[in-house]
């Protein structure tokens, strides 16, 4: 642990660091000259530089060369937070590309995104640690929480601290970034609409089937055209091959979970039905990685990277002292995406990448 006299002298310099005393890229003055300033020995100066190194403000060029790094973490790094982990239940599509985004450095955000994954609060989680690092020292612009029982209730967050954007649900000491599922529910609606009048709606969630039949309901579907399927991942394939074997198999399908994409189109080709020409599959998604679109599904959805960059952008107004009201990001189908599907594994995501 550094002594007091370590983390004063430390946090004085970087007062003067990122108040500008010292430009980025510049040369420190040497170790003779700091230690002189602050009238204390070598061995002191030492441990004050690798502290703020290891806060990303500081490079070493050779033995005695430090210097102002060009770009300061404080102003350019975001955090993205999640309490789940890979192979956990709560491990969603939504979780796995967001994640997959941000390791392939396509968030379209200008800055460094970094992701803590499997945060929980215990103090020999290195991810919390990690996590409870970057409040004490400050060394972030800003984190990017993902809303969940485990994150509301981190000792670290309970405090205002960093700037913070919670992502789904709100947060304590956090502004808002949520996704307009009930926008998505009447778009897709209205779509299907265009494209059947028998349909079906699929879901593990019966809060989600009950609003999009409500909303059918309300463009003026009778209810007798509107078949609602609760379904799992398991059983979806069978499922979906029965309701094709029967007189009023529906002509169009809503999928609002793109974890039963998979199935249904096992169930669909074992039914002899193809998506896209002898039934309208519609499915929901989480832009850039569409499940299904070369068989013929067609999707609407979140965009992770917008969700993302609207979190930033949060930030960076709390940061400025600016004015910052949540945001609400609007589901999109293709041809409405602000950033465009660039690679051939933006259209088509192997089922090993987010089924792992």
């Amino acid at each position: 642990m550094p002594s007091r006299k370590v983390e004063a002298i430390a946090r004085l310099l970087k007062e003067q660091i990122l108040a500008g005393r010292y430009a980025p890229g510049s040369r420190l003055p040497t170790y003779d000259a700091l230690m002189e300033q602050f009238g204390v020995t070598r061995p002191t100066v030492v441990r004050v530089l690798d502290t703020l190194r290891e806060e990303g403000l500081l490079t070493v060029k050779g033995q005695r060369k430090v210097f102002v790094t060009q770009r300061f973490p404080h102003h350019d790094r975001y955090v993205w937070v999640t309490s789940e982990q890979p192979g956990s239940n709560e491990w969603s599509l939504f979780l796995a590309i967001t994640h997959e985004v941000i390791e392939r450095g396509e968030t379209g955000i200008t800055g460094q995104v970094s992701a803590l994954v499997g945060v929980d609060g215990r103090a020999n989680n290195p991810e919390y640690k990690q996590l409870c690092e970057f409040e004490a020292r400050g060394s972030a612009a800003g984190l990017l929480l993902v809303n969940s029982a485990m994150i509301y209730l981190l000792p670290v967050l309970q405090k205002p601290g960093l700037p913070r954007v919670a992502i789904g649900a709100p947060l304590p000491h956090a502004n808002l970034v949520a996704l307009d599922f009930a926008g998505l529910i009447d778009r897709a609606s209205a779509r299907l609409l265009e494209k059947g009048r028998r349909i079906a709606v699929m879901s593990p969630h019966a809060p989600k089937l009950a609003a999009a039949q409500e909303c059918l309901e309300g463009y003026g579907l009778h209810p007798d055209r509107v078949l609602t399927v609760h379904a799992a991942p398991i059983g979806c394939e069978r499922l979906t091959e029965l309701m094709f074997d029967r007189r009023s198999r529906p002509d169009a399908i809503f999928v609002m979970d793109d974890n039963l994409v998979p199935p249904l189109l096992a169930g669909l080709e074992r039914a002899k039905v193809k998506a896209g020409e002898d039934v309208y599959v519609l499915a929901h998604c989480n832009w850039p990685r569409p499940l299904g679109m070369a068989e013929g599904v067609e999707h609407i959805g979140f965009d992770v990277r917008e969700v993302l960059c609207a979190g930033k952008d949060l930030i960076d107004a709390q940061r400025a002292g600016a004015p910052c009201p949540s945001r609400l990001v609007p589901a999109r189908f293709l041809g409405e995406l602000t950033r465009p599907l660039s690679t051939a594994t933006d259209a088509a995501v192997e089922e090993k990448t987010v089924h792992p």
